[in-house]
């Protein structure tokens, strides 16, 4: 009598369900449901077989979706401290870059210094911080390096002539005013 009187209450919810969303189900729809409620009410057992099998599997999928909830939750947690992190890093890495820049400007006026080469895949930047007077300067992906600051052209001449002994023989004198590089210098050009 229970069965019955629970299955009469699920059609009543059903019927009224489906009379509330008619309007959006088609004609086969609509045949299709009435043929399932159909073989419900054929078979009660199986009708309540099916309710218990859908609410172990809402069961299992709300656990599902709490576990899911936590993890999301630890990862948005852990994000929102790496991302702390990475500002903390990003205003030491300004601060750093500040001041390594602070050291390397280049004194006002006319100065002189030997470029030792031109190199695309040699990399001696390291040594910026070893040797004041050494730095690596990079344009156009490649990394020019430049020694010395030397205050008279015939210095620099004589320098660059000591570094070409060494065997860099692309070793030239170039010329800096108020921190700008002069591209056009020549410094072989010049009376002594």
């Amino acid at each position: 009598m229970k069965n019955i009187l629970f299955l009469l209450f699920s059609l009543l919810l059903i019927l009224t369900f489906s009379d509330a969303t008619a309007q959006n189900l088609s004609k086969a729809e609509k045949k299709a449901l009435k043929k399932e409620l159909k073989e419900y009410k054929k078979d009660l057992a199986n009708y309540a077989k099916v309710k218990d099998t859908q609410k172990k599997d809402i069961d299992a999928l709300s656990k599902d979706i709490a576990v899911v909830k936590d993890l999301l939750s630890e990862a948005l947690s852990d994000n929102e401290k790496l991302s702390s992190k990475i500002i903390l890093l990003q205003v030491k890495y300004n601060n750093l870059l500040a001041a390594s820049e602070a050291k390397e400007q280049i004194p006002n006026g006319i100065i002189y210094q030997v470029q030792m080469g031109y190199y695309e895949h040699l990399n001696l930047q390291s040594f910026n911080n070893v040797t004041k007077h050494i730095k690596a300067e990079e344009i156009d992906g490649a990394k020019r390096y430049v020694v010395g600051y030397f205050e008279n052209v015939e210095d620099a001449l004589e320098f660059r002539t000591d570094i070409q002994k060494l065997g860099i023989k692309d070793a030239f004198v170039s010329q800096y005013i108020d921190g700008e590089r002069v591209m056009n210098f020549d410094a072989t050009k010049i009376k002594k």
